[in-house]
């Protein structure tokens, strides 16, 4: 069971690495909003994702079979009180997948947020400039003898006969 822990989590490590690459990525196509590069690069990410999550699947259920086996409790364990079930060599291996797959997904986070800043802020000039070709001519507030005025009509993005 040790052994299948430990290639579980050496393919999520490659996984994640792989993830990580995809990522940088896509913040440079986004800084240069390249679209199309984006789309696939995005179709890429969820193929990786989809492999993540099922390792991750595999991974849970290793790790109740290992408390099974030890007759530990069924909580989820931290990886520091599973590691020092294991033997001496086993435990060095986790232990290092483990402090990998931790830095990782950090750095990971951190890149997702900065392209998450960039879609934002594409996102906001996208509706500005939306907002800006369809805004509605101001009107006067009052007509003659104190009547309210009419607003004027709305410009229209897409023209279509009915």
């Amino acid at each position: 069971m040790w052994e299948q822990l430990v290639g579980v989590l050496a393919n999520m490590l490659t996984l994640y690495q792989e993830l990580l690459a995809i990522s940088k990525q896509k913040n440079a196509v986004l800084v240069k909003a390249r679209t199309q590069e984006l789309e696939t690069l995005t179709k890429q990410e969820e193929l990786l994702i989809i492999r993540i999550g099922k390792l991750d699947h595999a991974r849970e259920k290793l790790l109740q079979e290992i408390t099974a086996a030890n007759r530990l409790p069924g909580e989820a364990l931290p990886m520091s009180r599973l590691v020092a079930l294991a033997e001496a060599d086993i435990a060095e291996q986790l232990n290092e997948l483990w402090r990998k797959l931790s830095s990782i997904t950090a750095e990971l986070a951190k890149v997702n947020e900065v392209n998450t800043k960039l879609i934002d802020q594409a996102l906001f000039f996208i509706n500005y400039n939306i907002n800006l070709l369809t805004q509605s001519a101001t009107s006067p507030t009052y007509a003659a003898q104190g009547q309210q005025g009419q607003a004027a009509p709305a410009r229209k993005v897409i023209d279509r006969k009915v």
